[in-house]
């Protein structure tokens, strides 16, 4: 990358900023501002600062992902100067309130008005956010914004999460597209050096970037999206093949989050190509043809709770070696339910309280009922998980309260029923790291087996004492039965798998005539 300045001979001035959430639609509850401001929030310097610190830039998960990706590019690349506006970001959850969004939208515009002149703006965006009574895209909204503020001929670059959900509104407003190209995602650092160093190619006049981008009628499908696993891990080994080639630019696969309202959900594929229109349109169709193929290969087979619970007996080596993973599908945290979801925990303390199962709940009635009461004492309780989830058995717990903390995850009380451990949390609970075990005084060397509320990520911080996954189906924000039942407007697979042969004219009308 050369060091050309901008017109006037000036280093380029690009602002850069985040707004990042995961919305799941099928959730009681909202996000609000706390949950921002509480997690991840900064302006300004604030965040320059906080960037510069050294501090994990994703909360003990990460320590570099994007925004370091991009200073890190604009540092190599030299005469950049990098302006910070905002960085907000909250864990997966209910849609975003309307107040939450409006305030986010007015803290955007504020720090895009003071950053002055500015060549380019990147921001790293989800692509599946939701708010509460807006039927539009969110980051479209943003990216409005950007160009509202800056004018409509801002250059505007954009990163999203693997599972964004594509639409006119978040490709065709920008100059510069980039995604995560791995499932569990472990490449956010290196996507914000892609998004920036193509921002800076792009405003040096260095490339010309033209994009293509198709839309597929598929929900769920490719076994489990898993980016090194068979059947997605040919297609990705495709893309990087692509991406290789010195006339292309980029190229993503985006499977989209399927918990939420959206109307126009669907996968979808993106290629930038340097100024060669034909050959971007060309690598989307054969790139989206691939992608086709594989909608028909099955998830994973998922027990109940009792089949499971067996399951976890019969796993003894498993267990002497390490521990036995859970997965309540159905309460998955990590796609935006609330990790209150009682199922799992109804069988264990029917069935299973002889073995040494770690599980956590979110369940803020009990911990009022419960928080007056010291470590050790002997409780009678009913647990009812999260209030405003359907269908949720109510399940009596006779206990002893072995752990009482105020922490990351509000007021925590771990209570002992026979072998099993339940941490009870104020707020949604995050166990996708040991650390939030090791925090209450537990060990997952220890475990039986410990109920996880995530699809894929805990797999990575787990690795050295987990031995098998058990994938649970109940009945949840993230149940996969939502999803399988849903009808639209268009045919979808799976839900409408016996009618649809061919993506073509699901593109035509949510890429080309929605952009009309």
């Amino acid at each position: 990358m050369g060091k050309k300045l901008a017109p006037g001979g000036r280093p380029l001035r690009i602002g850069y900023g985040r707004v990042f959430h995961e919305g799941n639609s099928y959730s009681p509850l909202f996000t609000e501002r706390e949950h921002f401001e509480e997690f991840h929030y900064f302006e300004d310097k604030d965040l320059s600062d906080f960037l510069a610190s050294g501090q994990h830039e994703l909360v003990d998960i990460l320590r570099k992902a994007e925004l370091r990706g991009c200073l890190e590019t604009a540092a190599k690349a030299g005469d950049v100067e990098c302006v910070p506006l905002i960085s907000a970001l909250a864990v997966p959850g209910g849609p975003i309130s309307h107040a939450c969004f409006s305030w986010i939208r007015e803290r955007l515009k504020n720090a895009l008005r003071q950053a002055g002149d500015l060549d380019g703006v990147y921001l790293a965006l989800h692509g599946s956010m939701r708010v509460a009574d807006l039927d539009a895209a969110p980051e479209g909204v943003l990216i409005a914004d950007v160009k509202e503020v800056l004018g409509e001929d801002a250059i505007v670059a954009v990163s999203y999460d693997l599972h964004a959900n594509l639409s006119p509104a978040i490709v065709d407003t920008t100059a510069i597209l980039e995604g995560y190209r791995t499932n569990p995602h472990r490449d956010l650092r290196k996507t914000g050096v892609r998004a920036m160093t193509q921002l800076i190619q792009y405003l040096r006049t260095e490339i010309v970037p033209v994009r293509a981008w198709r839309k597929l009628p598929v929900i769920l499908g490719g076994g489990m999206t898993i980016d090194f696993l068979n059947p997605m891990r040919p297609l990705f080994q495709h893309i990087k093949k692509l991406c290789k080639r010195p006339s292309v630019v980029s190229a993503h696969i985006f499977m989209v989050h399927p918990f939420t309202d959206a109307s126009d959900l669907g996968w979808a594929v993106h290629v930038c190509t340097d100024g060669d229109q034909e050959l971007a349109d060309k690598l989307a169709d054969e790139l989206a043809e691939l992608v086709w193929k594989v909608r028909e290969v099955p998830l994973p087979v998922f027990q109940s709770p009792a089949e499971a619970l067996r399951d976890v007996r019969k796993a003894k080596i498993a267990r002497t070696l390490g521990h036995v993973s859970l997965v309540d599908t159905s309460d998955v945290v990590g796609a935006g339910a609330t990790g209150g979801n009682t199922h799992i925990l109804d069988v264990l303390v029917k069935e299973g309280s002889d073995l040494m199962v770690l599980l956590p709940l979110h369940d803020p009635e009990a911990i009022e009922e419960l928080w007056h009461h010291a470590e050790g004492d002997d409780i009678e309780v009913t647990l009812r998980g999260t209030k405003g989830l359907a269908t949720q058995p109510e399940v009596q717990l006779s206990a002893r309260i072995d752990k009482r903390i105020d922490g990351d995850f509000g007021r925590t009380l771990v209570l002992r029923h026979n072998e099993l451990r339940v941490a009870v949390t104020e707020k949604s609970p995050g166990p996708v790291h040991p650390k939030f075990w090791r925090q209450l005084g537990l060990s997952p060397w220890k475990a039986d087996a410990i109920v996880q509320k995530f699809f894929f990520h805990y797999r990575i911080f787990y690795a050295a004492s987990l031995r098998k996954n058990i994938p649970v189906a109940t009945m949840g924000p993230s149940s996969l039965e939502r999803v399988r039942d849903r009808q639209f407007d268009l045919p979808t697979y799976p839900k409408d798998k016996d009618s649809i042969t061919e993506w073509r004219s699901f593109d035509k009308v949510r890429r080309l005539e929605d952009r009309a």
